[in-house]
């Protein structure tokens, strides 16, 4: 009998195969393709600073790669650009895949924001709750008013997705399920396939194609995933419709050509009622056939598939142990490796939760994952006998990549696990050129109904709420980080820095307009609050876009792909207006002087 030892090696052997194309690609191209980012992110940067012009190069390159693109899809076609769009998705694909996680910084860090008090906390619950609805009714209305006055068709390039049926859900669940396929399985519990939006990528009309053609496989994925109830009444809904229609047909045949039903009866419905009984057979003997005539799995395959499955897991474990040691030893201290370990372990933590998907979407990733990370430095901190306050500050030092090399005032310190996301947020905002150049023909297309509500909400985020805020008594800084409220983090993030505004005020009023807009938008939508009807997915795109930003559009796409491309093209359009008023100096020091600066 051979032993653990063995077999485990030999486990190691024949995951290899696998793991190589996984190796190269997570761990030898996206990071490649990352740091070439950063590199040219950093020289745009230095250039800026050379015009003495303060706009973000983030923003910059996004924009200038979006030109590139349509330019180049323009001069020699979409098919000679697609290889170059598949070379530069390999690193902005994985950054936009993770871009959730990159906005946490901006929560980890609120335990150093200047303390308010109650009466302010209570203006920023006011004003955002009633910011909140004006605006959702508003540009809902505004819609709808520029579609009826342009006479604008409502119909779509992608359709209604009760008229796709199936396919809808097949393609949005490949799209937005990131997973590896490993030996023609898709491996789902590695990190990179751990996607809230994920979706199993397999229609009805598939599970009910293979009961009917005898092929177990499919069912046999099914069960173990443990739908066997859903898909026994599937099956048996389908039978029964089939029977039915099949007993219609063979009747009305019977009053127009055939004399002796008992003929067809023998013939035609014996034949067909054996069928059914073998598709029968199939379907509730699988799970015997499973049980018992399955041989169960040698421990070499189960070390393998252990090793395919859990590979970017045992990386993380991997840092959180070299972590260790480098916080507690006096002569390092360096908290980085450890507290990004626990970010990210945090993060998926949420992200795997065993709940119902309705349950589910309460539990954002981004806020839970933060309190978690937040309650394990605490731990971390007092172990150490260091103060709390400290450790966060040791988060985030502000020494990210564009201050890396050049930048004196931060030689003394080192980068943190907060500044490695905002530098990979940088990545992202790049990133979101990809969706711009992807649906710019809807952009095209509705840019009559788009443009003027975009240009409106940017002009009443950036001129009203600064004056308002301070006028009901808050502070220079939240008034000013309030205007960012629904831009979403990723270009909220350098607009609100650029007014000198609070960001960690900015990131809480963004996260919880988007959780408020996936959780309420079928409600507020409705035929009892707005009415806005359903094939208008313009308005119901541009509204949740511009009011609740990429939250809300992940939303979106499980259930709308025609609003989600809407609402992608309004929170990113809206955002980058939002940092270019923001960048442009005389407009900033005209609302700074509003705020009270």
């Amino acid at each position: 009998m051979p032993s653990i030892y063995s077999d485990f090696q030999q486990g190691v052997e024949l995951s290899l195969p696998h793991l190589q194309k996984h190796i190269i690609d997570k761990y030898i191209f996206i990071p490649i393709g990352l740091l070439i980012t950063l590199g040219t992110l950093y020289g745009v940067n230095e250039i800026i600073l050379l015009t003495k012009i303060n706009f973000p190069a983030s923003v910059t390159c996004m924009l200038i790669l979006y030109l590139i693109l349509v330019l180049f899809a323009k001069l020699f076609g979409e098919k000679r650009l697609q290889p170059i769009l598949n070379v530069i998705n390999i690193p902005f694909g994985w950054s936009l895949r993770w871009i959730n996680i990159f906005f946490t910084p901006a929560f980890i860090t609120l335990p150093l924001s200047p303390w308010i008090s109650a009466r302010e906390a209570l203006t920023i619950a006011a004003i955002f709750v009633f910011g909140y609805f004006i605006c959702t009714a508003f540009i809902a209305y505004f819609c709808i008013g520029l579609q009826k006055l342009m006479n604008v068709s409502k119909r779509s390039l992608v359709e209604r997705a009760d008229e796709l049926e199936t396919s809808v859900d097949y393609d949005l669940g490949k799209s937005t399920a990131v997973s590896d396929e490993v030996g023609g399985e898709s491996r789902h519990n590695s990190i990179d396939s751990l996607n809230p939006a994920a979706g199993s990528g397999e229609t009805d009309l598939q599970r009910l194609t293979s009961y009917q053609s005898g092929n177990p496989s499919l069912v046999i994925e099914d069960l173990a995933r443990g739908d066997e109830d859903s898909i026994e009444e599937m099956y048996r809904r389908d039978q029964q419709q089939h029977q039915q229609t099949s007993l219609s047909r063979n009747q009305s045949t019977n009053i127009i050509t055939v004399p002796s039903p008992i003929k067809l009866t023998s013939d035609h419905t014996n034949d067909e009622l054996q069928l059914e009984v073998k598709g029968f057979k199939k379907l509730f003997c699988v799970r015997t056939s499973i049980s018992q005539n399955q041989p169960p799995l040698e421990r070499h395959v189960i070390y393998q598939n252990f090793l395919i499955d859990h590979f970017d897991h045992m990386i993380l474990g991997l840092l959180f142990v070299v972590g260790l040691p480098l916080y507690y030893v006096p002569s390092i201290q360096y908290e980085m490796p450890l507290q990004l370990a626990v970010a990210i372990a945090t993060f998926l933590f949420i992200l795997n939760l065993p709940f119902q998907q309705h349950i589910k979407r309460f539990f954002h990733p981004v806020l839970c994952s933060v309190g978690l990370s937040l309650l394990c430095y605490y731990i971390f901190a007092v172990i150490k006998h260091e103060s709390f306050l400290d450790t966060i500050r040791n988060y985030k030092t502000g020494r990210n990549y564009l201050k890396l090399f050049n930048n004196h005032s931060h030689t003394a310190l080192r980068p943190g696990a907060g500044d490695v996301f905002s530098s990979l947020m940088d990545i992202s905002i790049v990133s979101l050129s990809i969706p711009m150049y992807t649906y710019r023909r809807d952009l095209k297309r509705h840019i009559l109904v788009l443009l003027p509500t975009i240009l409106l909400m940017t002009g009443s985020n950036f001129f009203v709420y600064p004056p308002l805020c301070h006028a009901l008594g808050l502070s220079s800084q939240l008034s000013l980080g309030f205007s960012g409220r629904s831009v979403t983090l990723a270009l909220g993030t350098p607009f609100v820095e650029a007014l000198q505004g609070s960001v960690p005020l900015m990131a809480c009023t963004t996260v919880v307009s988007g959780i408020i807009g996936a959780l309420t938008c079928e409600l507020v939508f409705g035929s009892k609050v707005l009415r806005i009807n359903e094939d208008d997915y313009i308005t119901r795109g541009a509204t949740l876009g511009l009011n609740c930003g990429a939250i809300a559009t992940a939303h979106l796409l499980t259930v709308d792909p025609r609003a989600a491309a809407i609402s992608s093209l309004s929170f990113v359009l809206f955002g980058t207006f939002m940092v270019v008023m923001g960048s442009i100096v005389p407009l900033g020091d005209v609302v700074r002087g509003w705020a009270g600066v």
